[in-house]
């Protein structure tokens, strides 16, 4: 059966890069494995690849996004990632997932806001929260978690400000005012990415590039049932996932 065309959401690389990028995320997946599964393999080496591996699930997950396909076959995957950062964390000498690092905390909204989207079960969502384990650290994490746990202590910190001030502000907004806030925290946002490791990814030739997705304001809006008819085209709004 002939496999059916993919039309790509994200626009800052073609669709032949994407379907490249998938097939080789794949192949280095199962090298990585391996490489774990081999008795002769050390246990820091071991160690780090968990991390890789955990990584690169994420990484993939969201280049098949910006790939074009369906929802349905993102949900399937995502258990995977969840799987992948407990085997990680169950390794000896494994770093304790912290905040502190701009990188583990923008993956942990990303994780949070997808298990959101995807309509993942409370069983994988609790696991995932557990495993993440930076409770009552970050207002905009604690807010995301609030969207389907009940009972979350409220923070007013926000861990960076730049740019999740104006999303925060703009839902504690109503109306105009909220949508406006909304609309200027996205003409911010890249910008406020400047210091994670993707940052401008797409610029370089190499493999690495997966999508600048603002999925934390999808979680948002599809929760809430903001209405996104005016950011709807924004290149980073995810926008099918909020709808």
């Amino acid at each position: 059966m002939q496999e059916q065309k993919l039309t790509k959401r994200e626009t800052f690389k073609e669709q032949a890069y994407f379907d490249e990028q998938v097939r080789y995320n794949t192949e280095m997946l199962k090298k990585f494995n391996d490489v774990i599964e081999n008795p002769d393999t050390g246990l820091e080496h071991r160690t780090n690849l968990r991390h890789t591996v955990f990584r690169r699930q994420l990484e993939q997950l969201i280049t098949r996004y910006s790939r074009g396909e369906k929802i349905e076959s993102l949900k399937e995957s995502f258990p995977q990632i969840v799987d992948a950062l407990i085997a990680y964390h169950e390794e000896p000498g494994h770093a304790v997932y912290n905040f502190k690092y701009f990188d583990a905390y923008i993956y942990a909204l990303w994780l949070v806001s997808l298990a959101i989207l995807l309509d993942i079960d409370d069983d994988y969502f609790n696991k995932l929260i557990r495993e993440l384990n930076n409770n009552r650290r970050d207002a905009m994490y604690e807010s995301l978690v609030a969207l389907r746990v009940s009972g979350r202590s409220e923070n007013s910190e926000i861990l960076y400000p730049k740019p999740y001030n104006l999303l925060f502000d703009a839902l504690n907004s109503t109306g105009t005012e909220q949508i406006n806030l909304i609309k200027k925290f996205l003409t911010q946002y890249y910008k406020g990415m400047k210091k994670a490791y993707w940052y401008d990814s797409h610029l370089g030739e190499d493999a690495g590039f997966f999508g600048y997705w603002c999925f934390e304001l999808a979680a948002f809006v599809k929760m809430l049932k903001i209405d996104d008819s005016s950011f709807y085209e924004n290149i980073f709004y995810p926008r099918d996932l909020a709808r």
